[in-house]
C-alpha cells in the first residue's frame, strides 16, 4: 500500500515578543510535542471556545454564520421588523432573474 503524503498549509506567526516564544518553546518540549502542534492545539481550543469548531473537531460554520447573521440583525435593525415577507423578496428576485 502506498504511503499516504499529508499536504500541510503553512501559517506563521509573527511574534514581537521574545519572552512568549521561549514560554511556547519550553511547554511544547515539556510536552515532548512540537511548536507547531502546540501551536496548534492551542488554536484549535481558541476557535472552540470562540464557537468555530466543535469539540469533536467539526467545524461549526452553519451555527457560527447563523449567531455572525443574528448579531448583525440585531446591530443593524434592532427591534424593527420588515414589513415584506424575505420569501417574497427572493421569489420575486429569482423571477425577475428568470426573465432576463
Amino acid at each position: 500500500m502506498p504511503n499516504k503524503k499529508t499536504n500541510f498549509i503553512r501559517l506563521n506567526i509573527y511574534i514581537n515578543d521574545p519572552d512568549i516564544r521561549r514560554q511556547v518553546k519550553r511547554v511544547a518540549a515539556n510536552q515532548d510535542i512540537s511548536v507547531s502542534e502546540y501551536c496548534v492545539r492551542a488554536i484549535t481550543r481558541q476557535l472552540i471556545k470562540d464557537g468555530e469548531r466543535s469539540s469533536e473537531g467539526k467545524l461549526n460554520s452553519l451555527k457560527s454564520a447563523v449567531k455572525k447573521a443574528h448579531r448583525f440583525q440585531a446591530e443593524t435593525f434592532g427591534e424593527r421588523v420588515f414589513s415584506v415577507s424575505s420569501a417574497d423578496l427572493i421569489r420575486k428576485a429569482r423571477e425577475n432573474r428568470n426573465k432576463l
